[in-house]
């Protein structure tokens, strides 16, 4: 039985190192020809002061407000965005922002986009900091490229998708609990994203395992929070590093929910 549970227990954590990059990591590739950083945060936070040799995509240019706020824009808009500030989906792109709730939306559009090697800054820009890794308030720029869009529809639902899905899918509901208390969508569970994290790090995988341990691995996972955000650090916990095999992204998320 320790076998097991050891054999278990490591491939978690390979899982884990699988999508989560750290700093020490990103410092020895980071000036390969192929990689492309991207800091997800808002781009004034960007021209104050980040990783020398990232690039500036704000997570909230993603979006649009129609018909509510957290709706994606358009899959040619995305890749035109994407590719325009220099990303390929031929690139080995890692992301970052402060908390890691933008760097989770960042990596859940990139992968419906169908971007195959993406990664997470473990720690975030503090962990970067922290390491006393290069900073800079200097904007790089690359040459614009071409985003070529690999569609995977698979990982995000609408409304009417939910409402067929209430009694088959388990709904995960991640905004703060008054929130949940509040109003939530059918039977949803409530695991806040901020549960995922210690300050900007994430925590362990056997406490994020633990974390998920009501949500069945054998069903389909329907995450949500008030826009698509915070949903979107789940789906990579989930996905990503948990291995759930069907796990989707409410968007427009619970404002949609609740608009006419």
């Amino acid at each position: 039985m320790k076998k097991i549970i050891f054999l278990f227990m490591s491939f978690v954590a390979f899982s884990l190192q699988a999508q989560l990059i750290s700093v020490d990591e990103l410092s020895k590739i980071i000036k390969e020809p192929n990689v492309v950083v991207i800091d997800a945060r808002p781009a004034g936070d960007y021209m104050k002061t980040h990783i020398d040799g990232a690039i500036s995509v704000d997570a909230a240019t993603l979006s649009t407000n129609s018909p509510v706020e957290g709706t994606l824009k358009s899959t040619g808009e995305l890749a035109s965005l994407l590719g325009k500030a220099g990303v390929s989906n031929k690139n080995k792109i890692v992301i970052y922002c402060k908390t890691g709730v933008n760097a989770g939306l960042m990596y859940w559009v990139l992968d419906y986009l169908g971007a195959k090697d993406v990664s997470i800054l473990d720690g975030q820009l503090d962990a970067w900091f922290a390491a006393r890794k290069p900073i800079t308030k200097n904007a790089k720029k690359l040459a614009a490229t071409t985003f070529t869009p690999s569609v995977n529809a698979a990982v995000k639902v609408d409304k009417n998708q939910v409402k067929a899905k209430m009694n088959s899918a388990v709904l995960v509901d991640t905004r703060k609990k008054e929130e949940y208390a509040a109003g939530k969508i059918g039977n949803a569970l409530n695991i806040p994203s901020d549960a995922m994290l210690v300050k900007s790090k994430l925590k362990p995988a056997a406490a994020l395992q633990q974390l998920f341990s009501e949500v069945p691995k054998n069903k389909e996972v329907i995450v949500y929070c008030k826009t698509g955000t915070t949903a979107s650090l789940a789906y990579f916990v989930l996905k990503s590093i948990l291995k759930y095999p069907n796990v989707k992204v409410y968007e427009g998320a619970y404002l949609d929910w609740v608009s006419k």
